[in-house]
Order: C-alpha cells, then structure tokens, then sequence
C-alpha cells in the first residue's frame, strides 16, 4: 500500500502534456482514495477474481484512463450516442431493414413513462427474456443522454455490460466513457444474470459503495427473474398491453398483421416486444403463427433466416452455431472470435443475421438465439443434459433445456425428462412449468373423459386387451414417479413408503379413461405392476387394500403433474413437521428431539429439562404399537405423532447418553413474574448471546438441510447457491419495554463473494436497549417485498425467538420453504408448523 503513494508523483510528470481543465491531479488523487477505500475493505474480494493488485496494474489503468479522458466532452457525447444506436439496432434484428428507422421513430414517441430512478439509488429492472427490460432501460439511458446533451453541468449517462463490470466496476464505468473523477451520473448496468451468482453480489456491492462516493449518481441494472439481488429497488416490467403490441405488429408487418389478429393466439403473444417480432418473424417466414409462446421463441431463429436471407444455411453453419451457443452459454458470455474460428467461419456466422461480433468477441444479437442453438446442441448430443443441469450453469440453460424438451417429438421428450428429473427434479419442475404454462385449459367432466379415452388409445395398440393396457398404463405412470424417487435420493424414503430405494408393487386398473391405483401393502419385488380386472375398491384382498383413482393425463407430458403431485403432498407433510433428514449430530436433530419430548409431557420433567429414562420408557412403549399397527398416530400437546416420528425418536435416543434432556441455549437467567413470552426471561445479554449462536446453527443447519435432504436440487436453492453468507443484525430490547411490544431480531443475510461454502458463518448482532420505540431506520432501505427466493427481504423483523422450543429449525426452515416455493415444490401456503 505505501508503494501506491508515489503514483501521484508519478502521474504529475504527465500534467503538462494535458490542458489544465482535465485536472488531472485532482483526478487522480480521488482515485488514489477510492483504490485505498476498495483495498482495504475488500482486497480478499478482489483478489478471488483479479489476483493480486499491484502499484503497476494500478498506474496502468490510470494512464488508459487518462488517455481515454481527454476527449472533448462533445465526442464524447457522440462516442456514446453511436454506442446506443448500435445497441439499439442489434436488439431491432428481427425487424426487416427497411422497417427498423420506423420502428425506432415509433418507440422514441411511446407515452409510456420512463421508469424513475432517484439519486443516490441502485435499482435493478427484472423481467423474463424478452419481456423489454434493455430497452426500458435505453429509454432511461436516453433520457439522461438528452439531458446531459442539454446542460454540461450533466454528467454524461454510461451503459455497461455486467460481464465487463467485473472484477472492477469503476474501470468498467471508465473505459465506458464515464468519469469518476468529475462526477458520475445516469450508470446502466445489463444482464446481471450473465454473471455468476456470487459475482452479482459482488458487483451490486460495489455499485452501492460508488453510490457512496456518488451521491448524485443513479444506477440502473437489468436481470431475469433467478437472481439473488439483495437490498435493491426492483421494478418489474409488466407486460405489454395488446394494443401495443398490435401497433408494433402493425408497424413490421403493414396489411399482412391484419389477417393474424383473427387468432385469439396471436393476440396473446402481443405482451412483450420479443413476443411481437417473433410473431412478426413467422409471418413474414410464411409460417402460422397460432403456436404457444415457448414454441414461438424456440423456432425463432429458423423464422429470421427464412425471411429475410436468400439461400439456406449449411448443416456446417448450424453446428457452428450451436457450438457457440454452447460455448457462450458454458461461460457466461461473449466469446472470443480469434479463439472460436478463422475470419470466413466468423464472416459466416455473423452473415445469418443471428450473431454480432463486438470487437474481438461474438454473441448472439438477442439471447433467444444462444438459447435455441443451446437447445439443438443438447438435443444432439453436444452437452450432456447431467451436467448442464446438475450445476450452477443450470440458470443460463434453463430455457435451452425447454426448448429441447418442447420441440422433441413425444418419446424424445419424455426421455429428456426423466433424465432431468433424476439429475434435478428442481430443473424438471421448472421447465415442466414452463412448458405447460398457458396451455392447461379447463374441461368439463364429459369433454376431460373423452380426452383422457382418447390419451389412452393413443398410447395403447388396439388389440391390447384390458388387462395389457392397464400393465401398460401403470409401467408409463410408475417410470416418471421412479425418476423423482431417484432425483430426490434419500428423502424419496420419507416421503413415499419405499423398501431399499423401490416403491412397493402396484395393482392397476384402467377403464374408460379412468385409472386406479392400489399400492401393495406387502411386496416391493416383482412384477413392479399387476394389472387388475375389478376395481380395488371391489376386491377383497387384502394387499390392495389402499387406492386413489384419476383421469389418465391427457395433455403432453401430463405424466409428470401427475408424478409431482405424488410428491408435493408429503414433502409438504415433513416440511411442516419439521421432519427432514439432517445428520444425527446437528443442531436442529437435538432441537427436534426436544421438541417432541415437550410434547409428551412428562410428569417428572420440568420446563427446561426432560428426564431421560422415563422419555425412554414412554416411547418404548409407543414403539410397541407401531409395531403391531397399520397406521399409527397420537395425539398429545396439540401435536399428532405418526410411526415416522416414533420410529425416529427411538432411534435417536439409543445415542443419548446423559439423563436430562436440557433446553437448547439454556434455561432463563430473569426470575420475575409470569412472562407474557418466552424470551423474557432472558437478559438482554443473554439474549444477545443466544440470537447469535442461533442465527449460527440456522445458517448451517440450512445447509444441513440442503445436502442432506434435496442433494441433486442444491445448485437451483437460492440461499444455497448464496453460500458462505453472514448475518447482522439488532437484538431489540428496549429498558422500558415492560410487555414486549417493541423488542425484537432484525437480521440481514449477506452473501461472501470470498470464502468456501463451508466455511463457518460469521454472525454479528448489536444491542439495543435505549428507551422507546427502538431503532427506526436500522437498516438503510427498509424490506423489499419477496414473492421468490430470489427476491429476499433487505432485512427480518421477527419476535426474539429466546426461549423457543426449535429456533434455529425455525429459522433453517423459513428459507428452505421459500426456496421449495420458488422451484415449485411447495405450496403458497406451506409453513412449519409451530
């Protein structure tokens, strides 16, 4: 560090080749306090991604950035103005070049509102692909360049692309055409979600140590829905009204759009601008355009080579394509041309119209496209749907893998999910979703009979006799719920009555379009399916004494509802009870077996210890009946025990070798009278000792939670992929705060963009005890509402959970709900119980 403090020196030697109003000096020394500030509070950080700094990297980037600075403001103005049309153009690739100066006239005098963004603010605009979020954020862009035009005092706007902005968000800003030095204004960061999960934390935190530094300044970042985005401002672009979107059409098209817009599908593609060009596409390809809006986005690049090229492609073009997409989907982003092929092969792919070359690299001009080239390279084997699915690249493939799946024919499809459903079942329910979104109708009785008849002909040959098809139907209907059994590894044992990994023998009956299930209460050998000639309900033997009975799925792919509906119900079931597996040392196993001792109430335990023999002895005896039982439960304390339960405490107290249980974190050190909760008999020091090593144990039970429950799911969770995180926070206990009504956890989970994923978490909590309300402003911001795991509250505001039966569980649980949520594993509703 004490090498940096001669770059002044060294930079004064250069003053004089400059004219004076560049005050360089000045520049300079701001710059050597803002490198300073960034070493010192982040060196660890940098150095994960940009290896050591050194004084000459440093003197190296001031002197481009010197060199680069001494251009009048109004090239400048123009540099960055050229900069937009470019963008602005690429982005218009789909529109017929004769159109496009229409199109943009017509997009320049649009009465929507420009999204606001205040000074001193970092907002992020999230919307699905295509939804219009870069040119949203052009029109902001925009703005503040016809500002800036207007009134030198304004700082001129800097666009810049999240893949360039790190490790080093200023040099980015820099060599964009910012200026640090002199102020910095209107900043637009792009696709956050090209970047990896731990880079974006650490860019958005950088972006808001710049805002520090900037207070004028506003930044402006666009992302798909996925991301972890922290303590931001989100704006969510809604989605196009029609009328827009018919204008538009209107515009590309001219009298032909008219003949469209007599399909009700067509009209529901006219939301987003990606959508309506699509359309477009199509229609000037000579192909119909009543297709669902996965269908529309997936054939769109063969829509734009036949519309607007003479000639086709070679199959060599199209591998080539679908190499790139390979390549730019695998790192994240734009790839370099030298290093992907010779000048004709680069001249080649940018002549499709579907590619840009900028500067030395290549990307595809709409994302889109890497996405259905992604999706032709797996579907012909180029990347193996495993890997792209089982790791962290899940998120940059995800639509890719819809495509593929979309496009197949049935038996391709149905293969492509069972092989994502045992590498991932989060990836197989998201494009699951995906694929059938907005295509479910819903049927009347008579109309859904007829379908689901029609289903099982379809499958079946016809001279299968009932008791063929029924072993046919069942086979097609086990092999997808094996696959999740599979994916979901040793949770599948808790959720499904398994022997050895295998579900028991099924008895199937099939008529009419109608199906019954009987799951055998003995056998889990073979046959895995006997086909049955009476109904369950009818039959007298006892092995196929439990039955459920559906409609044969009828649309595509239907098998799959089907099979995560077998799933969700009792995964939601142990998630409730607290019931998932973790290792038998973890905090939220001794939490757990405390919890169900409190509930069985024993006459010689106390309030904060449990006697050990006499617990033996109870659930011995509860052991018993679940032995000779079907199906056991009890009631007690308002909980209602089942074997699983017994089953698990008896196992867990073979280990137990002490003779009380004792409350976790301790019994209360106030005695006063009758609390109201709780946490109040505990000090505030106690209670700030206590909240710390909770908020410790529930970060690595969590993980706890993940590897050993959802292994295959853990890359798609988002607090997971988070990983390491810290915790700060407030232990809220006003001294004159006699019944509790303003004490209080406020907690916050940072992301590490340095660290391991296991190292140990680091938790750090104040106390606040000073009279009154509390803090009113303990985190700048306030709470950002959170409809996914992706988009988390800033900070909770939760009661002290001191004194609680199960806190850290409590909150281990919190997140992984919210987590399931969001990959469609959970309900909207689902808790854990208290």
């Amino acid at each position: 560090m004490a090498a940096l403090k001669t770059l002044i020196d060294q930079i004064n030697q250069f003053v004089s080749t400059y004219a004076a109003r560049l005050e360089l000096k000045d520049w300079a020394v701001w710059h050597y306090d803002q490198l300073c500030r960034y070493l010192d509070r982040y060196d660890s950080i940098r150095r994960t991604y940009a290896g050591a700094i050194t004084p000459g990297d440093v003197l190296a980037q001031m002197l481009d950035v010197v060199s680069a600075g001494t251009k009048p403001r109004s090239d400048g103005l123009t540099d960055v103005g050229l900069g937009a049309c470019h963008r602005r153009e690429a982005r218009l690739s789909l529109v017929p070049e004769d159109h496009i100066h229409a199109v943009l006239d017509w997009a320049d005098k649009s009465s929507l509102p420009v999204v606001t963004v205040p000074a001193g603010t970092l907002a992020v605009l999230v919307a699905p692909m295509g939804a219009g979020k870069s040119e949203e954020a052009e029109r902001w862009w925009h703005q503040g360049l016809e500002e800036a035009g207007a009134d030198p005092r304004v700082a001129i706007p800097v666009w810049v692309d999240a893949r360039k902005a790190v490790p080093d968000l200023v040099d980015a800003i820099t060599r964009a055409g910012g200026d640090p030095a002199t102020g910095l204004g209107r900043v637009v960061i792009d696709d956050l979600d090209g970047i990896a999960p731990e880079q974006v934390a650490y860019l958005l935190r950088e972006a808001r140590i710049l805002l520090a530094a900037h207070p004028d300044a506003q930044i402006l970042a666009t992302c798909r829905p996925g991301v972890d985005l922290g303590k931001v401002v989100v704006h969510e672009i809604a989605p196009w009204p029609a009328r827009k979107g018919k204008e538009l059409l209107d515009l590309v098209l001219g009298d032909e759009a008219r003949m469209a817009f007599q399909e009700r599908e067509v009209q529901d593609l006219l939301t987003s601008p990606l959508q309506v060009l699509s359309v477009a596409s199509r229609i000037l390809a000579g192909e119909d355009a009543r297709v669902s809006g996965l269908e529309l986005l997936s054939g769109l690049a063969a829509s734009v080579i036949k519309g607007r090229r003479t000639g086709h492609p070679t199959t060599q073009t199209w591998d080539r394509l679908a190499r790139l997409a390979v390549r730019i989907l695998n790192v994240g982003g734009p790839v370099s041309a030298q290093q992907f092929g010779h000048e004709a092969e680069v001249w080649e792919l940018t002549d499709t119209g579907l590619v840009v070359q900028e500067g030395a690299r290549l990307r595809f001009a709409l994302p889109v496209f890497e996405q259905h080239f992604g999706a032709q390279a797996l579907r012909r084997g180029a990347v193996r749907l495993e890997e792209i699915a089982a790791a962290d690249t899940f998120p940059r493939w995800r639509y890719a893998i819809a495509f593929a799946v979309n496009a197949s024919h049935s038996d391709e499809a149905e293969n492509l999910m069972l092989r994502l459903a045992r590498a991932n079942p989060a990836a197989a329910s998201w494009v699951f979703d995906e694929i059938a979104r907005g295509t479910k109708q819903e049927d009347g009785m008579c109309e859904a009979e007829d379908k689901a008849r029609a289903a099982v002909a379809q499958m079946v040959p016809a001279d299968f006799d009932e008791r063929r098809t029924a072993e046919t139907v069942g086979t097609w209907l086990r092999e997808a719920l094996d696959a999740y059994v599979e994916g979901f590894g040793p949770l599948s044992g808790s959720l499904l009555d398994l022997q050895d990994g295998r579900l028991p023998r099924w008895g199937v009956w099939v008529k009419e379009g109608w199906v019954a299930v009987s799951p055998s209460r003995f056998s889990f050998g073979s046959p895995a399916v006997t086909p049955l000639a009476v109904h369950p309900r009818n039959r007298e033997d006892p092995e196929w004494l439990w039955w459920s009975q559906f409609l044969f799925p009828r649309d595509p792919l239907g098998r799959w509802d089907w099979a995560g509906g077998k799933i969700r119900k009792p995964l939601e079931r142990v998630v409730r009870r607290g019931a998932l597996l973790v290792p038998p040392d973890s905090t939220l196993a001794r939490e757990r077996l405390w919890y169900l001792a409190q509930k069985l109430r024993l006459r010689s335990s106390s309030p904060n210890t449990v006697v050990v023999p006499e617990l033996r002895q109870r659930v011995e005896a509860m052991m018993e009946r679940v032995r000779a039982s079907v199906s056991f439960t009890h009631q007690a304390a308002g909980y209602t025990f089942d074997a699983a339960d017994v089953r698990w405490m008896h196992s867990k107290l073979d280990g137990v070798t002490d003779d009380l249980l004792r409350r976790p974190y301790g019994a209360p050190d106030q005695k006063s009278p009758r609390h109201r909760s709780n946490w109040q008999g505990y000090s505030a020091l106690l209670t700030l000792r206590i909240n710390m090593e909770i908020l410790r144990d529930a970060i690595v039970g969590y993980q706890q939670l993940v590897e050993s429950s959802f292994p295959a799911l853990a890359t798609a969770l988002g607090l997971y992929t988070a990983l390491p995180v810290s915790a700060e926070g407030m232990v809220v206990m006003p001294e004159d705060d006699t019944d509790g009504s303003y004490s209080g956890l406020l907690y916050t989970l940072r992301p590490k963009a340095a660290g391991r994923r296991n190292d140990p978490p680091e938790v750090d909590l104040d106390l606040w005890t000073e009279p009154g309300f509390g803090p009113s402003e303990p985190f700048p911001g306030g709470p950002v509402g959170s409809k996914t795991n992706f988009h988390r509250p800033y900070y909770q505001d939760c009661e002290l959970p001191t004194g609680s039966a199960r806190p850290a569980t409590a909150f281990a649980y919190e997140w992984l709900i919210r987590d399931l949520k969001a990959v469609g594993w959970l309900s909207a509703t689902a808790r854990l119980s208290e």
